[in-house]
């Protein structure tokens, strides 16, 4: 099984966890190869490419500048904890236990718009670089131009006979993974809240539902789809009738 995620725009490299050693990213080349072209961008490209203010550009801009392939650990964090968005709060990974933290580097991966795909051990250093925005650099008109095959690729390499892909990313990511050449099924999920006496989505408490899942698969060392829709952490259920065979559908 992989379980997919986005990145987090907010990120923490003073969280990180004695449970595993640090990694170096599978693509750490290739991120410093955006890097070159990056570094050289100025905090107004910076803030009109993200949408950011000046503040943040500047910000941002610097990171860029002390931006290295090998940091030490002082400037750098595991992937997994690095990571503090939404999605990361409902993941919680440092409440996890050995087991569970073993289970996601088996089977966890994030997509990244700097460094394709990541490890939960992979040591990464603060950035902000989104997939989806329109980066031109060397040949490329995007991200998604330049990570598509190397990340459908290496998912592949990492797939086992009968394994499941868990789609928990947003749409705006999971856009880099080739469908058609990846080699499993893919689950797609669905989040809804009961409000006025219909169900609707609320984009937070999807994102943070998302990390839900990937916690609760680690706790429960879920291998199997029945194992995922046993997924019930803070009062969701899977709704049975709205579920496909690739779309799961929890409501609460």
């Amino acid at each position: 099984m992989k379980i997919i995620t986005s990145p987090a725009k907010l990120m923490n490299i003073e969280n990180s966890t004695e449970l595993f050693k640090t990694t170096t990213p599978k693509f750490i080349e290739d991120a410093a190869f955006i890097q070159t072209y990056l570094k050289e961008k100025t905090p107004k490209y910076l803030s009109d490419l993200m949408e950011i203010s000046p503040k943040l550009a500047d910000e941002n801009w610097e990171r860029n500048q002390k931006w290295k392939a090998k940091p030490n650990h002082k400037e750098s964090a595991p992937a997994m904890f690095a990571f503090v968005g939404e999605v990361y709060r409902g993941l919680d990974a440092k409440i996890l236990d050995k087991n569970a933290i073993n289970y996601l580097q088996k089977n966890y991966r994030m997509l990244s718009g700097l460094y394709g795909l990541l490890k939960p051990s992979d040591k990464i250093m603060l950035y902000r670089l989104e997939m989806g925005r329109k980066f031109e650099f060397d040949q490329y008109q995007n991200l998604y131009e330049f990570w598509r095959e190397k990340v459908t690729e290496q998912l592949n390499s990492e797939l086992k006979t009968k394994d499941l892909i868990l789609n928990l990313a947003s749409t705006e990511y999971f856009k880099v993974i080739d469908k058609k050449k990846i080699n499993a099924p893919i689950i797609d999920f669905d989040f809804y809240e009961m409000k006025d006496g219909k169900l609707k989505t609320i984009v937070v408490y999807t994102k943070h539902a998302r990390g839900l899942v990937v916690r609760y698969c680690a706790e429960n060392q879920a291998k199997t789809l029945n194992d995922v829709k046993g997924f019930n952490l803070e009062n969701y259920r899977i709704d049975e009738k709205l579920s496909t065979k690739t779309n799961l559908v929890f409501t609460r």
